[in-house]
């Protein structure tokens, strides 16, 4: 059986790639990948009670007394909380001009040794 060069020389088709929402719908429920549906609405609709909620500065007081009472448990927390959002590191590194994190490692040349020599007996090790 003999095949022609054509038979030969040909690549065979292309698979092509499946569509998301085929692979989706196949997939485990525990197997899917990024947010749950519906998450990010849920997101939403809670940003939106903490702006809208009548006792918002309360809570904002209670953190800021929290941050400044010696005696708190969670006095720690609170400063987190709070510096996180009054002094990100981010914007630090907005002001520097860097936002990567660069090292720099330099070798030095052969030490030049000053001072007095002190001659003794030489210790021989035991």
């Amino acid at each position: 059986m003999e095949k022609s060069i054509r038979e030969l020389v040909e690549k065979p088709p292309r698979v092509k790639k499946p569509k998301v929402d085929s692979v989706i719908a196949k997939a485990p429920t525990g197997k899917r990948r990024g947010r749950p549906p519906g998450q990010y609405a849920q997101q939403l609709a809670l940003q939106e009670l903490m702006y809208n909620h009548p006792d918002r500065e309360k809570v904002v007081h209670e953190v800021f007394r929290a941050a400044l009472d010696e005696e708190h448990k969670n006095q720690g927390i609170a400063w987190k909380l709070l510096m996180d959002r009054m002094a990100p590191i981010s914007g630090f590194e907005k002001l520097r001009g860097t936002s990567a994190i660069a090292i720099n490692i330099t070798t030095v040349g052969t030490p030049e040794v000053t001072g007095e020599v002190i001659e003794g007996e030489d210790l021989e090790e035991a």
